[in-house]
């Protein structure tokens, strides 16, 4: 038996990828103290709340965008409500895993011919709907970074996701 790949599956690699970051950021999540969820630091950072409902929003839109094959609409009052249930610890943990839940199960049902489809950004980029997938993920982390920086900021240096 030859140990030469002879393919890589994208999708699934991916999506190896968000579950991984998804739960790096639960864990980071869980390290910020209760008293600092909503506190801002230096009279101009967002909150860790919204930090987070943040990077959820673009795991629901892309999860969104690759059921309806395109761009989709966006909810009204949608960013309301998810930084409302961003609003506590445990409702935010719930919220990550629900939004990543969605973009898995969308990527992973999806057609190649489907993720090739391009759709709008909110941010005014076109590009397809793959793309989108990557950089949700990717998203997360970088929102995941910031989390760990407020955690040394906060007198805290340890590496609550690797075990």
């Amino acid at each position: 038996m030859s140990s030469t790949a002879e393919r890589i599956d994208a999708k699934a690699m991916l999506n190896g990828w968000l579950q991984g970051v998804t739960q790096m950021f639960v864990s980071d999540i869980d390290a910020i103290p209760d008293e600092k969820w909503n506190a801002n630091f230096g009279g101009c950072t967002r909150t860790t709340s919204a930090l987070t409902a943040d990077g959820i929003g673009l795991l629901f839109w892309v999860a969104e965008a690759i059921r309806v094959e395109g761009t989709p609409s966006m909810p009204e009052g949608g960013s309301e409500q998810l930084a409302a249930a961003c609003e506590t610890k445990t409702g935010a943990i719930a919220k990550l895993r629900e939004g990543s839940r969605a973009l898995s199960e969308a990527l992973m049902g999806a057609s190649d011919e489907t993720l090739m489809k391009p759709a709008m950004a909110p941010w005014n980029m076109e590009m397809p709907l793959f793309s989108f997938a990557e950089i949700a993920a990717s998203h997360l982390w970088y929102h995941d970074g910031q989390l760990n920086y407020i955690q040394c900021l906060l007198g805290d240096g340890a590496y609550h996701w690797a075990h």
